[in-house]
């Protein structure tokens, strides 16, 4: 249970502020995202980095129950699934992205309120 704590406590936070990031700068998130499309090193580089955080966090911690558990699991999930996707189907992950890009501030909603969750319990529960 103390490393799915520690990984909320880092995870949580980090989601948290990145997800404020996207709503105060919304603007700024569809600039870099523009400079990434055309980077492939860049999405190859974010796809393995993204395989390899998701398969650390489901090897250690693929519990599907109602707890801290759960939603470190989900972003195991999460990541892992971006990763396999940023591998095999860029253009897809480019395509979704540019898609997006237009009400992007609305979007960090979610990696802002997951983060405040992870951050929540670990650092109280």
């Amino acid at each position: 249970m103390e490393s799915a704590l520690t990984l909320a406590r880092v995870f949580g936070p980090l989601l948290g502020i990145l997800g404020l990031w996207m709503l105060l700068y919304g603007d700024n998130v569809v600039k870099v995202m523009n400079a990434t499309k055309s980077s492939p090193v860049a999405l190859y580089t974010g796809a393995m980095i993204n395989l390899l955080l998701g398969l650390i966090i489901i090897n250690g911690f693929n519990v599907w129950e109602w707890n801290i558990y759960f939603f470190v699991t989900l972003l195991g999930w999460i990541l892992f699934l971006r990763g396999v996707l940023g591998l095999f189907m860029p253009q897809l992950i480019v395509k979704i992205m540019m898609q997006k890009a237009s009400w992007m501030k609305t979007m960090g909603i979610i990696p802002f309120v997951w983060g405040l969750i992870l951050t929540w319990t670990g650092f109280y529960m």
